[in-house]
């Protein structure tokens, strides 16, 4: 018989057998029996300031690598703390693993300190909830939380770790290899299916491709992009899917969401068939189902999303990189190329709209505060490939709307569940998770308000993350959305005064400079690239130029 563990100990043996590097988390009390073992393994325990950071840290990680993120927290206020985190990744499909402790077992029930009915709170949030009354179960319930978070569609799981188990209870250790227990889907469209789709795609001559978050999921970019050569077919993407595509790809029209441009919804309600990748089609990115489809044939690797929201013309359930290609190759054989008049029309409309949009007071690079577009205008022409770009909700992420990002651009952002305050952990698990690369984190000053603690952790960890704020000194969609709807001077709760952020920052260990000109935007980066520290570029933004009800 091997060496008996405690069950804190056997929870960390798992964390080490698939591979964990980070947790990030606030401890309590109940946690210690965990947090204590790891200071004798190469995985690091991050603390951040509020829970919510930990959970958004581990979203940006899975977002970034695909193998879930680690959070931790305490019993009943503690894990509470988390929901929010977990239901961003929920919504967004990032896989995680929420460990969450519970009190003892005798005493559930009798109203124990902090005491809360974890499996109703985390049920509906979650992909799943794995409570953990026995020792003998800590190991099988490790394993399929990882298997569960990263299988299928991925998300976050939530272990509900009771004390007494793991802190007095014993068991064995029993190593296994992570592909004994995850499996990934091996799947793609059978022949029928297949040969359905390349004969609908063959009956139409203005098909437009829409790409959601699973072309990246499924690392499916050149086969979408070789098929939308293929077929002479645009490509507009949801929020969720932009970086699936490059920026700079020919056929690419860019975003659509509930902000996105009338040239991406153009191309998807004039078209004669729509091809939807690894998209669920949510209510974010179809104005709450009102951008009419036609024709549609639907790819995703989860079959009870086909059809869900816009009847199918041909469901193809399986990987969309494999299915795509196979899709493809049909098409080559039989010699068929599409017609480009419907791509070349779209195309054009798109540089029309590109005059439009840029012209005018809104790109004026020199004029303070600073205009919405003048900022994006300055900061396209110094971002950088193969670097990660993370947006918070709100009007900052609106706006990255008219951004062209460099090949290989990793951008992430809260869509689904539009949760604020997103993005300083995201930035954080996503430089603890390749520290290589360029981290950007773009949010507003609302959002800075909800997670200003976090600027010390990134301080502490000296992360060289770039923290874009751009200060409007309002909640600013909120108060247009007011404005618009309300009438002048009908808005409440929305304003903030003038808080000087820059020095807030700098007590807690970021550096940073204030920009009242777009044209000052290059020298600023140029500075916090040559800082090698966490560093906060503060523009301060005008925030007169609204997305309501449509800026684009």
């Amino acid at each position: 018989m091997g060496e008996q563990l405690r069950g804190g100990e056997l929870v960390v043996k798992v964390l080490e057998e698939f591979g964990a590097r980070a947790v990030f988390g606030v401890p309590g009390g109940q946690t210690l029996f965990v947090t204590d073992p790891l200071l004798d393994t190469p995985i690091r325990f991050i603390h951040t300031r509020h829970e919510n950071g930990a959970a958004c840290a581990a979203d940006g990680w899975g977002r970034m690598t695909g193998e879930p993120g680690i959070c931790l927290a305490t019993t009943g206020p503690g894990a509470t703390n988390l929901v929010t985190g977990i239901g961003g990744a929920f919504r967004d499909s990032s896989p995680m693993i929420a460990l969450i402790f519970q009190n003892r077992l005798p005493d559930v029930g009798k109203g124990d300190a902090q005491e809360c009915d974890h499996e109703q709170v985390f049920n509906g949030i979650s992909k799943k909830y794995i409570p953990v009354r026995d020792v003998s179960t800590v190991q099988w319930a490790m394993r399929e939380a990882y298997r569960v978070a990263r299988s299928g569609r991925p998300g976050p799981v939530v272990v509900d770790l009771y004390r007494d188990v793991i802190e007095n209870q014993t068991a064995e250790y029993i190593p296994e290899r992570p592909e004994q227990y995850c499996v990934t889907a091996d799947s793609v469209a059978g022949e029928e299916t297949v040969v359905r789709a390349v004969n609908e795609l063959k009956r139409h001559k203005k098909i437009c491709i829409w790409a959601g978050n699973g072309v990246k999921l499924a690392k499916a970019s050149e086969e979408l992009k070789a098929l939308s050569k293929i077929l002479c077919a645009p490509v507009v993407c949801t929020y969720n899917g932009i970086g699936g595509i490059d920026g700079g790809f020919e056929n690419y029209i860019g975003p659509r969401s509930r902000h996105g441009s009338k040239v991406a919804r153009n191309a998807i309600e004039t078209a004669e068939c729509v091809v939807v990748v690894g998209s669920s089609l949510t209510a974010i990115s179809t104005n709450r189902w009102e951008i009419a489809a036609k024709h549609v044939i639907q790819f995703d690797i989860i079959p009870e999303n086909i059809g869900r929201h816009y009847p199918v013309e041909v469901g193809v359930v399986g990987d969309a990189k494999r299915s795509i290609k196979k899709i493809s190759d049909h098409l080559i054989r039989e010699g068929h190329k599409g017609e480009p008049s419907f791509l070349n029309e779209i195309l054009t409309q798109k540089e029309e709209w590109r005059k439009e949009v840029f012209s005018g007071s809104i790109t004026d690079t020199e004029a303070s505060p600073v205009p919405p577009v003048a900022l994006h205008m300055e900061l396209e022409k110094i971002l950088r490939e193969n670097s990660v770009f993370v947006v918070d909700a709100g009007n900052p992420g609106a706006w990255t709307h008219l951004t062209r990002f460099p090949d290989n651009t990793t951008y992430m952002k809260p869509v689904n569940y539009g949760n604020m305050g997103f993005a300083l952990g995201a930035a954080l698990g996503c430089k603890e998770a390749c520290p290589e690369k360029e981290v950007i984190a773009l949010l507003g000053d609302g959002s800075l308000g909800m997670t200003l603690g976090e600027l010390e952790t990134i301080g502490r960890e000296k992360l060289p993350i770039i923290i874009l704020l751009v200060n409007d000194s309002a909640y600013g969609n909120i108060r247009q959305e007011e404005l618009y709807k309300m009438g002048v001077n009908r808005y409440t709760g929305v304003d903030f005064p003038d808080i000087d952020y820059l020095n807030v920052a700098k007590a807690l260990g970021v550096d940073g400079c204030i920009v009242r000109k777009a044209s000052e935007i290059p020298a600023a980066f140029a500075r916090a690239r040559n800082s090698g520290k966490p560093f906060m570029v503060e523009v301060k933004l005008d925030g007169s130029y609204t997305v309501w009800p449509e800026a684009f």
